[in-house]
């Protein structure tokens, strides 16, 4: 069964479904939409680093990982 497939079955049978089978649907649509906007603001922030010039170079970044706790 294709993606189409699912979602036609799905939007079909939504109307029947108990609210437990509801409220475990919206919690992981939710779940993947938060996920989604937090990835989205650390790639913007990794973003406006880069432009502020807020790098690492290849061997700063060696250095950090030979010695994890001596920032």
């Amino acid at each position: 069964m294709n993606v189409v497939e699912k979602r036609d079955f799905i939007h079909s049978h939504l109307h029947r479904a108990d609210e437990k089978t509801i409220d475990e649907l919206y919690e992981k649509l939710r779940s993947e939409e938060v996920l989604k906007a937090k990835l989205g603001s650390r790639a913007q922030k990794s973003e406006h680093d880069i432009q502020a010039g807020r790098v690492f170079s290849r061997e700063e970044i060696e250095q950090r990982i030979a010695n994890p706790g001596s920032r």
